[in-house]
Parts: C-alpha cells; sequence; structure tokens
C-alpha cells in the first residue's frame, strides 16, 4: 500500500534501473547481473525485465528493417539477466523468485535467472557467498538501497566495509547507492557516539514522510492507518533499536568496532576505491516524469510538494518534500587509474 501511495520507492527503483540500462547498453554486452543487497519482495524488478526485452525486441527490429529480411534470421539471442539478491528470510526469497520467474516468463526476449543469498544468522562469509562467475561476459552492476536502513541493528560499520570490499571485488561497471535523506548519512553507528544527529535525522525524515501522506491519502483513511501502524510504525522501531544499540544499549558491542574513520556512505565509498559519477539527463528527466505521472505530485516545479532536487554537480538526485529531502540516489563506479602524463621538449 505504501509502495502505491508514495514515490519515495517507485522514485528510488525507477531512478536506479535507468541508471542500469544505460550502464548495460554502455558495456556492449548480452548478459547482465544484477546484485541487490536488500532485493525484499523485488518490485523493483520486473520494470527492468520489461526494459531489457523492450529494447532487444527493438534492437532486432532496427535490424530486420536494416536487412530487409523478416525471417528471423537477423534476431540475436535473448538477453540474459542474472539477479543475485540477498535477503534475511529464505522463503520470501523463495516467493520473489517465483514471482519473478512467472514475470520474465512472458518476456520471451530475455533469458532470467535468479540467486537467493540468505544473510540471517552468523555474518561470517556472507557476503563471500555471492557468485561471481560471469568471466567477464556479464554487465555487473550492484544494487545498494537503503542500506543504512535495511542494516538497520544487525549489521555495523566493520560489516558495511566488508560488504563494500566484496563489491569491489565483483568488478562492477555501476554501483548504484539509495540513501535516506540528503545523502552522506552517517554510516551505521559506532560505539557511544552521540545518539543526537542520528535522532534528529530519523527524527526529520519520518515526520517528513508522515506529512507527504498528505498529498494521496486522507488523515483518516483506513489505507492511511494501516500504513502508518503496520509499515512506518515498524520502520520507526528498527530506526530506535538501531540507535539503542549504536549507543551501547545491548547487543553484542564487539560488533560496532569500526573498520575505518569514514563517517558517511560517501566517504565509505571513496575509501573502498569508488568515485561518484554523474547521471544522465535521461534519468532525471524520467524521475521528473514519474513524478508528474502520479497523482498530485509534481516534477519538481510545483503542482504538489514533492520535486526532484539535482545536487553534487549532476551527480545526485534527491526526492524532496518541501524542505526535505526524503531520498538521495548516487551513482558510483570504481577509480580509475589516472595516467601520469610526461611532456618532452622538441
Amino acid at each position: 500500500m505504501f509502495y502505491q501511495a508514495s514515490p519515495l520507492y517507485q522514485f528510488a527503483h525507477f531512478t536506479a534501473n535507468q541508471a542500469i540500462l544505460e550502464a548495460f547498453e554502455a558495456g556492449g554486452r548480452r548478459s547482465l547481473h544484477v546484485v541487490d543487497f536488500d532485493v525484499s519482495y523485488g518490485f523493483q524488478w520486473p520494470s527492468l525485465i520489461q526494459s531489457l526485452s523492450d529494447a532487444a525486441a527493438a534492437a532486432d527490429a532496427d535490424a530486420a528493417s536494416t536487412s530487409g529480411s523478416h525471417d528471423g534470421a537477423h534476431r540475436k539471442e535473448p538477453v540474459s539477466l542474472r539477479i543475485t539478491g540477498l535477503g534475511t528470510s529464505a522463503d520470501e526469497l523463495r516467493q520473489t523468485e517465483a514471482r519473478l520467474a512467472r514475470f520474465a516468463s512472458g518476456c520471451l526476449n530475455v533469458r532470467f535467472e535468479f540467486e537467493g543469498v540468505v544473510t540471517s544468522g552468523p555474518s561470517s562469509g556472507r557476503h563471500e557467498r555471492i557468485r561471481n562467475d560471469d568471466d567477464g561476459d556479464a554487465t555487473v552492476v550492484v544494487n545498494l538501497a537503503f542500506p543504512a536502513a535495511s542494516q538497520s541493528s544487525r549489521t555495523s560499520a566493520r560489516e558495511a566495509c566488508s560488504a563494500l570490499a566484496r563489491i569491489r571485488s565483483l568488478n562492477p561497471s555501476l554501483v548504484f547507492l539509495v540513501e535516506r535523506g540528503g545523502g552522506g548519512n552517517a554510516a551505521p553507528p559506532r560505539g557511544r557516539s552521540s545518539l543526537v544527529p542520528p535522532f534528529t535525522a530519523s527524527l526529520r525524515y519520518f515526520a517528513a514522510v508522515f506529512d507527504s501522506l498528505h498529498e494521496s491519502l486522507p488523515a483518516d483513511s483506513a489505507e492511511r492507518l494501516a500504513i502508518e501502524r503496520n509499515y512506518l510504525g515498524t520502520e520507526i522501531r528498527n530506526a530506535v533499536a538501531c540507535l539503542d544499540r549504536g549507543h551501547g544499549g545491548g547487543g553484542d558491542h564487539h560488533s560496532m568496532e569500526p573498520c575505518s574513520t569514514a563517517a558517511s556512505w560517501k566517504e565509505m565509498m571513496e575509501s573502498a576505491g569508488f568515485e561518484a559519477v554523474a547521471l544522465s539527463s535521461r534519468t532525471v528527466s524520467q524521475a521528473k516524469l514519474l513524478l508528474k505521472m502520479k497523482s498530485g505530485c509534481g516534477g519538481g516545479g510545483g503542482g504538489g510538494g514533492f520535486r526532484v532536487v539535482e545536487g553534487g554537480g549532476g551527480r545526485a538526485m534527491s526526492l524532496g518534500w518541501r524542505d526535505s529531502a526524503l531520498i538521495t540516489t548516487t551513482a558510483w563506479r570504481r577509480r580509475r587509474r589516472r595516467r601520469s602524463i610526461s611532456k618532452t621538449s622538441s
């Protein structure tokens, strides 16, 4: 219900998918491997599957038009899409796989494969279970959505650094990061640091989300009450548990040992050897179009409280609600080595 009522997750998903498609097209390969660090119900991926299928069909049509052949000889092999989805429940991962497989079965231009990786239980080696046997034949992209939220009290700064090290080893063409708020959010809490900054950030975020629901749902509607109680209520409890754990209020204190001095996901990405890249104008345009399509939502220029906010010199894009940023998206790639240029006199 929340997914339909608010553009928050759709903004994140469609923006990420557009960036993933562009990275795939730039790679010039026929195989795409997506590693999703919190696949959940898999709501993000049907639109990507459909887009891949449509693009492949259009490419075949163009080839047929160019060659003048209509006997099917021009057709290429289907696009191969493999999704490695991480989750905490084996049953949920199986259900997600079944739903996505059913959807993909109707897209004849896509050969689909799903592999679920359960991350609950002992954390040792969980990221090493991500299979990487593409042998350079696939474009690899990583979807890192809401890492602070998805990790909450279950992981630590050390675990986050372990994940980033594993991500780097996959040699991805793109890492798409979605953060709550305005980006540059604090990494998972460390030791007995002050509760005030993360508490204030969470308070501002949830206040803005509650306020934004007025855009689509009356305050007394049954759907609105269900969203607030069953979804947002759970999110708030998880956020409080994360703050309590990070401040030393129970749990394994040793798990909070930091692996670096990085204070934000931006700094952690940079420390892990990644650099931010500019989001394309098409990605920004699609995000604005999404808000225009949502009833009562503005595309960045009024007509509603939601808006698209660009920042970071074109390297970040936020979904804003009035004067608050609900989520911020950024794209990253492995830092390229800069070649030294020697000058010689003639």
